[in-house]
C-alpha cells in the first residue's frame, strides 16, 4: 500500500517541466486566450492540486511558459551550437536545420505565432518575444561575423536570415512536399556559404 500511495502521489504532482513543455504545445493548438488549468489537468490525466503543487494561478503558469519557450527556443540550442560545432558553416547550418524542421516550436510556427499575437496584449509576452528574436539574431550574426563579415553587415544578414525562416514556416503548410525541400535548400545555398560544395565534398 505505502508504495501505491507514494506513486500516486507522484503521478499526481508531475513535474514542472511536463506542464510546461504541455502548456507551450496547447498553445500552438488553442492559442493563450484559451489555456484552462481544468482541460490542461484533465489532458495530463492528474488532478489540479498537482497545478498547484507548482504554480499559484494561471497567470503564474503562463509567465514560467514563457520562459520555458525562451530557454529551450534560444538558451539550449545557442550553448549546443557553440558546444558542438566550432566551424561558423557548421554552426550555422544546425541553427537553420532544426529552424526548418516541422516541429510546431519552430520560428514561425503554430507556438510562436500564438506568443506573437499575444504579445499584442502582453508586455511579458512582447518582451520574451524581442528577447528571443534579438539572441537568434546575435547568435547567427557572430557565425557571420566569424566568416569574414563586418558587424553591421551580419547583423543585417542575420535579420535577413530569421525573416526568411519565420516566413518559410508560416508558408510550409500550404506548400508540396517537393516545394518544401527545395525552398530549404534554397534557403540554406543562400545564408550559407558555400553549402552546396560542402554537401558535395562530405558525400
Amino acid at each position: 500500500m505505502p508504495e501505491n500511495r507514494s506513486e500516486s502521489i507522484k503521478t499526481a504532482r508531475l513535474s514542472k517541466n511536463i506542464w510546461l513543455k504541455h502548456t507551450l504545445g496547447k498553445i500552438g493548438d488553442v492559442g493563450v486566450a484559451a489555456i484552462q488549468i481544468e482541460s490542461l489537468a484533465r489532458e495530463l490525466k492528474v488532478t489540479k492540486g498537482s497545478f498547484y503543487w507548482h504554480f499559484k494561478d494561471r497567470d503564474s503558469l503562463l509567465s514560467e511558459t514563457l520562459k520555458y519557450w525562451y530557454n529551450s527556443a534560444t538558451i539550449a540550442i545557442g550553448l549546443a551550437g557553440k558546444r558542438d560545432f566550432n566551424a561558423p558553416r557548421d554552426r550555422l547550418r544546425y541553427f537553420f536545420t532544426l529552424a526548418l524542421n516541422k516541429g510546431p516550436d519552430v520560428p514561425g510556427g503554430p507556438i510562436e505565432q500564438a506568443l506573437r499575437e499575444w504579445a499584442r496584449v502582453s508586455d511579458i509576452a512582447a518582451e520574451t518575444t524581442k528577447r528571443v528574436d534579438q539572441d537568434r539574431m546575435s547568435l547567427i550574426a557572430e557565425a557571420y561575423i566569424e566568416l569574414g563579415q563586418s558587424k553591421n553587415r551580419a547583423r543585417q544578414t542575420a535579420a535577413m536570415a530569421l525573416a526568411h525562416l519565420i516566413g518559410l514556416n508560416i508558408l510550409m503548410p500550404s506548400k508540396k512536399s517537393q516545394h518544401q525541400s527545395e525552398d530549404k535548400n534554397a534557403f540554406m545555398e543562400l545564408f550559407i556559404p558555400d553549402y552546396f560544395k560542402d554537401y558535395i565534398i562530405n558525400l
